[in-house]
């Protein structure tokens, strides 16, 4: 019954979309996307490289601190091969398949998980704050401020207590040894042996000043390839500021199990942001095709990549 749940959780976002699709004029949207500007479009996707790269040399410093070693070239093919499985799976799970990779290359699976885990939090917890611009553009829709207030608390609780049972030790150990061997008691020797492996972990503020400004640069390429879709269906009434609330509104919610890849759930807030400022729903589900497009370069680039590095197989990038 469980897995029948999941399966028709992660339909919701289809079934947004084709709602959509179903009350919208087809032949409209398909003016305009004719229509659309192919050199933002082309320079979006051309920006992939700074994008991966600026991710993996911050995963690879946060490998580091646990005295875990990987080369950038090997860190950019495995992180492509991750964002690959992402796309493809419900709620980006498929990432955590990097840690796997690592486990075959001789790395201890405990601290490769945690590396991908804590990476992941990295791009989860700007986005989130950035998201907090997203959700008060798409008030309307909700009830109240109230309402929107709690959505943003509730967001930053949650991160902020993630974050620290993560990356602090006490809180961590903690966790590992005395929570969850009460709630999985047969799994605590092999809790007791992430927690030892885990223990070199230790965030210095070299680290965070480092891991914090890759996270920035890399996000800025992530907006700016958005920003260029706007541009090339020109959407120029969309502030600056609604256009990265949004995008990273859309970001923190391709993380729920309710859509694949992120289908549906980006047309949604895409469809209530663009309609504040007078566009209409044709040209939102445009934009959120665009947006779709970029997914789609992601699973090709990465399909790609994962060729020359299928799972069980050790090694580094193949000359």
């Amino acid at each position: 019954m469980r897995p029948i749940f999941s399966w028709l959780l992660r339909l919701i976002g289809p079934a947004l979309l084709i709602g959509f699709l179903l009350t919208s004029d087809l032949g409209l949207l398909w003016e305009i996307l004719q229509s659309a500007e192919i050199g933002p479009i082309i320079w979006s996707l051309a920006l992939l490289p700074p994008f991966v790269i600026l991710k993996s040399w911050r995963w690879i410093q946060i490998l580091r601190a646990m005295n875990l070693s990987l080369d950038l070239p090997t860190a950019c093919a495995l992180y492509m091969v991750g964002i690959f499985y992402g796309a493809v799976t419900p709620g980006q799970a498929g990432d955590l398949l990097k840690a796997v990779y690592l486990r075959n290359r001789g790395q201890p699976a405990a601290p490769a998980l945690l590396s991908v885990v804590l990476d992941r939090l990295c791009d989860l917890i700007i986005m989130s704050a950035l998201g907090v611009i997203g959700v008060f553009a798409l008030g309307r829709l909700l009830p109240s401020r109230e309402l929107q207030q709690a959505i943003v608390v509730a967001m930053g609780i949650g991160l902020v207590t993630v974050t620290v049972l993560l990356t602090a030790r006490g809180p961590r150990s903690w966790l590992l040894t005395v929570v969850l061997p009460r709630i999985a008691p047969r799994l605590r020797s092999r809790l007791d042996q992430w927690n030892e492996q885990m223990h070199s972990l230790t965030f210095t503020p070299s680290l965070i000043v480092t891991v914090s400004a890759a996270t920035i640069a890399s996000v800025f390429f992530t907006f700016l390839r958005l920003w260029l879709l706007f541009l090339a269906l020109d959407l120029n009434a969309v502030p600056l500021l609604v256009v990265i609330g949004s995008s990273a509104l859309i970001s923190v919610l391709q993380v729920l199990p309710i859509s694949i890849g992120g289908v549906g759930v980006r047309d949604v807030v895409l469809v209530a942001t663009l309609a504040a400022y007078g566009y209409s729903q044709e040209q939102a589900l445009t934009l959120a095709a665009l947006f779709l497009l970029i997914n789609v370069e992601h699973i090709i680039v990465g399909f790609i990549v994962s060729l020359w590095f299928p799972l069980g197989r050790s090694g580094t990038i193949p000359s």
